[in-house]
């Protein structure tokens, strides 16, 4: 087995986690006191595997859970905590807020910015990290998942029972029915008391933090129960750098209602009357909860949220009470998966723990998922719009390019358009057109639907002027901030008279410019959003990993009727919120649906599941158009489905860790040797094999073969045919096309994709791949998505020598010519400099036009000690009228700093040079100023071939000659068949 092969070298390998989060910005005072998240050598409780011949062999239980408890762990964790303090000791008036140990080995402190540096020099710390303040990201929704159907998992006994579903978020209001010890279900006229038995053996948290009634009177003290199982809040680091608002509670308390809600939507009680009409019921009724309050509200709500160490001392505590499922609706935008929260998640997959998360708010945009969402060991919750959900719609009888345009928000105010009936009139534009002020033009707006844009003043100041005009109705398009989406709210105009609706910026541009404007309102208003993703949801593809689909699912995340607190709603316990915060707890739910009905599937197995058996005939937000898995990952979750899903795919530790080797953007967390192991044990380091239920191929370059193993869980032997739904443009062929398995057997195949002469290069294209077995009963689907690729070459190259060349090599996708030029080398002008301590040093230049680049670079060799030990960090300014603007910032752990501007403008330039942690004294530098344009510096000849084949590969060799001593100099190859260019590699030459 592969545990085995490598289980005694991971035994004496420490997994040295290294930081590779996104640079942190320059900081504006040196001495300033800020909270880092320091990471120490040794593996978290969660991972210990017999690591010290000193100490016992702890293992974990068969479920796969650590025992914090037993004698063998309380020995490694006195250890651990002997190990913590020895390192924060070394810190001079440090004030350590936090200790973590289960899943993750370290602890929060707050310090200065130059004793991170020294904690990152030290050889026991493996990454040290600046806190981050991140955000917070159910009436219908059990029928309209399947929850009570006839084949519903509940009528077949899986309602949670006995699972703990951990909630870390803004808390919870601890009085709510949903959340009651005894709750009563009715039948008819009559009730019966529906008890909980006590906690499950598993879970040993305690504590219940209410009744903290010297910060806020209203806390009323409340004794946690065996629905509501443990309450315990995490202030520390939020209450360090800010204060509280004056309705927040000091407690587990719920004061916002994010966390009430989410967690009554995942596990509130069954059948509870809500004043917003009808009953409500959590996904999973009958499962316990565990709260953990993390999510703060400040004076300020630009302050409030939820700081990265607070949420990782709820992480580790709550994988060390023993929950079973954790729902995490808070999320950040960095494309890194190596920052404490993701590595603590990772570990608690290891653990056990079924962890949803957010897939964020931030769409429909591309590339807009972040972080804990990105990362493969979790799964991450796409918003979509269920059957109680409708939009409003616009006909314009117009040219054909005009068509049909549906917006996708749930309302506009009092008055609908639907109250109108069927409107017949012309659209005019108002002017003026932000309709801020009288309109000028109220005899052409009269009887008519006025068309204005959005911003410069209120909704209902919009309505108001069209209306005092005499228009019958009113569309505004948004203004075009953010390009060409629709805003993720609802636009709001109280108290107005007539209806109205807000539609997309490009297309109210174009009605504007279109001369033959008469339009109607079709007579159908209301439109269905059912099965729409929402336009908020954050999409695809996987910034940080583009071999990964990223989201995973989809759930309802519109308009979810779940508990709140009443301190947020006016004294109401239940309300209707939206965002991909309110997905994620239907997934958490369903995941104790199916930690209750298969308690030995680990999360990978889960997530499967629920993939595998999803709905994939979801729509995009706005038009006909199939939602594709960038949208909605796999599909809209089918929890009946999950629970028989016949192929279930598996990972593990060791897959994800083999995933970092090879992921090209992200920097392996651990000591790089372990991935030469990893690989000799059998272990693919392409990101495209992780054995995930989809497949991503982030650059095809003419034929790739993905391998996946399938794990049968359906009783008895069965047959499975595989059903490939090609991506445009690619073959794809399976082997084996037919595999048999019994129960607990597995099976591996391997799919290979291949670009052809129909290809689309630079686009992605998705497609379906399905194991089918008893009659197309059992379907088994994976979600593709593949991207075309005319060819590979390295994006970084560095050689040395005033004279030299180099060779590397490159791979074609594409049948054709193949041309590759050189802007550059252009040597760097170079200012020799020192800054002293604490301070800073300006350098000012004068940069000509026609340049395409311009770099400013700073090198660990050329400042101070050369070794790397010194940070001193940069900022680029821009002469604009008679002020500099800053255009750019560089602040690496290190001294190893630069700032790109593409296209740069002609005029005068500051940098300015910043010491940050440096040996005492003043320390020099070398700062290096690179400009390209498009003229022929002259130094370079360029070997290379004249063709491509697909599948094919060819050598380039770049040779330079007569470059300056003690300098350096850039270049910038463009490969293209001589139109654009198809990829770019930069040539660095050291002179020095």
């Amino acid at each position: 087995m592969k545990f085995t092969a490598i289980s005694s070298l991971i035994a004496g390998l420490l997994l040295s986690f290294a930081s590779a989060a996104d640079p942190a910005p320059v900081p504006d005072l040196h001495k300033e006191r800020k909270i880092y998240i320091v990471q120490l050598a040794e593996k978290p409780l969660a991972a210990y595997r017999a690591q010290l011949p000193s100490l016992a062999a702890a293992q974990p239980r068969a479920s796969g859970r650590i025992d914090p408890q037993s004698a063998e762990f309380r020995g490694y964790s006195a250890f651990l905590r002997s190990r913590r303090n020895e390192v924060l000791s070394s810190i001079s008036g440090a004030r350590k807020i936090h200790d973590y140990e289960v899943v993750f080995n370290g602890f929060a402190a707050q310090i200065t910015g130059k004793q991170a540096e020294q904690l990152r020099a030290r050889k026991d710390v493996l990454g040290v990290w600046e806190d981050e303040l991140l955000k917070p990201q159910t009436d219908s929704t059990p029928d309209f998942l399947g929850l009570t159907g006839v084949f519903g998992p509940w009528l077949w006994g899986f309602t949670g029972e006995d699972v703990v579903v951990g909630v870390i978020d803004s808390g919870i209001h601890p009085e709510h029915p949903s959340v009651v010890d005894m709750p009563t279900r009715k039948r008819g006229n009559r009730g019966r008391k529906m008890p909980y038995g006590p906690a499950p053996e598993d879970f040993t948290g305690a504590g219940c933090d209410f009744g903290n009634t010297a910060f806020n009177p209203d806390d009323a003290p409340f004794d946690c129960n065996n629905k509501l199982l443990k309450a315990e809040s995490f202030s520390e680091s939020f209450l360090s750098l800010n204060t509280l608002a004056d309705y927040e509670f000091l407690s587990a308390r719920d004061a916002d209602g994010h966390g009430t809600h989410t967690a009554t939507t995942a596990a509130g009680n069954y059948g509870v009357e809500s004043s917003l009409g009808g009953t409500v019921s959590g996904m999973a009724p009958r499962a316990r909860l565990a709260v953990y309050k993390v999510c703060w509200d400040a004076p300020d709500p630009d302050d409030s949220g939820c700081f990265s160490s607070d949420s990782m001392a709820a992480i580790d505590q709550a994988v060390a009470d023993g929950v079973d499922v954790i729902n995490f609706s808070v999320g950040g935008s960095s494309t890194a998966f190596t920052g404490p929260d993701d590595l603590a998640f990772l570990y608690a997959a290891d653990a056990g723990v079924f962890v949803s998360v957010s897939g964020g708010n931030s769409g429909p945009g591309s590339e807009t998922i972040g972080t804990p969402s990105g990362a493969p060991w979790v799964t991450s919750v796409a918003a979509a719009e269920d059957n109680q959900n409708f939009g409003t719609g616009l006909q314009l009888d117009v040219p054909a390019e005009v068509a049909t345009i549906y917006e996708g928000q749930e309302g506009s105010g009092p008055v609908t358009l639907a109250d109108s009936g069927a409107i017949s009139s012309d659209v005019v534009a108002a002017e003026p057109l932000e309709a801020c002020s009288t309109l000028t033009n109220a005899s052409a707006i009269e009887g008519q639907i006025a068309l204005v844009i959005r911003g410069a003043c209120s909704f209902t100041e919009k309505y108001d002027y069209a209306a005092a005009a005499g228009a019958r109705a009113i569309v505004v398009y948004n203004d075009g901030t953010a390009a060409d989406r629709i805003d993720p709210i609802v636009m709001s105009a109280p108290e107005t008279t007539i209806p109205g609706i807000m539609i997309r910026h490009p297309d109210g541009e174009l009605i504007a410019s279109t001369t033959d404007t008469a339009g109607t309102l079709s007579p159908e208003i209301q439109v269905p959003r059912e099965d729409r993703v929402t336009g908020f949801s954050s999409r695809g593809a996987n910034a940080g990993a583009p071999d990964i689909i990223k989201p995973d699912v989809a759930a309802p995340g519109v308009g979810i009727i779940a508990g709140t607190s009443p301190v947020s709603s006016g004294g109401n316990l239940f309300a209707a919120l939206s965002g991909t915060s309110m997905a994620s707890p239907h997934v958490a739910g369903v995941m104790a649906l199916l930690k209750q009905a298969h308690p030995d599937w680990t999360p990978a197995m889960a997530k499967s599941a629920l993939m595998t058996t999803a709905r994939a005939d979801l729509q995009k937000s706005f038009g006909p158009e199939a939602a594709d898995p960038f949208d909605m990952g796999a599909g809209a979750i089918e929890p009946g489905g999950a629970m028989v899903p016949g192929l279930v795919y598996n990972a593990g530790f060791y897959d994800y860790l083999a995933f970092f080797c090879g992921a090209e953007r992200q920097s392996p967390p651990f000591d790089p040797s372990l991935c030469a192991s990893l690989e000799e044990a059998g272990y693919s380091l392409d990101p495209s094999d992780l054995n995930l239920s989809s497949i991503g191929i982030g650059s095809l370059i003419g034929t790739q073969t993905v391998t996946r193993t399938v794990t049968s869980v359906l009783p008895g032997t069965h047959h499975f045919w595989a059903s490939v739904d090609a991506p445009a443009g690619i073959d794809v062929s399976v082997s084996p096309a037919v595999i048999r398995l019994a129960e607990g057997e597995s099976a591996t195949y391997r799919i290979t994709f291949s670009t052809t002469a129909d290809t689309t290069f630079g686009e992605w294209s998705f497609g379906a791949l399905t194991w089918k077995s008893f009659g197309n009963f059992i379907q088994v689907r994976s979600p593709i998505a593949v991207n075309p690729t005319p060819m590979a070459a390295p994006g970084q190259l560095q050689s040395s020598g005033t004279d030299g060349s180099l060779s590397f090599n490159v791979d074609f996708g594409y049948e054709g010519p193949y041309e590759v030029s050189i802007a550059g080398l252009v040597e760097a002008q170079t200012t020799v400099s020192a800054v002293e301590d604490g301070s800073k040093d300006e350098i000012f230049f004068e940069l000509a036009p026609g340049k395409n680049l311009l770099r400013l670079a700073l090198y660990d060799e050329n400042v101070g000690a050369g070794d790397g030990s010194d940070d001193i960090d940069m900022e680029l300014l821009y002469q604009l009228d008679s002020d500099f603007v800053l255009i750019g910032a560089s602040g690496s752990p290190t001294s190893e700093e630069s700032i790109d501007i593409a296209n740069p403008p002609p005029g005068q330039y500051k940098v300015v040079v910043k010491d940050f942690a440096t040996a005492a004294g003043a320390t020099p530098y070398t700062l290096f100023n690179y400009a390209i344009g498009n003229e022929d510096t002259g130094n370079t000849a360029i070997d290379a071939p004249e063709n491509s084949n697909p599948g094919g590969s060819g050598t380039v060799t770049v040779n330079w000659f007569d470059l300056s001593p003690d300098t350096r100099a850039l270049g910038i190859l463009e490969h293209s068949d001589g139109g654009a260019p198809f990829a770019q590699t930069e040539v660095m030459i050291d002179t020095q």
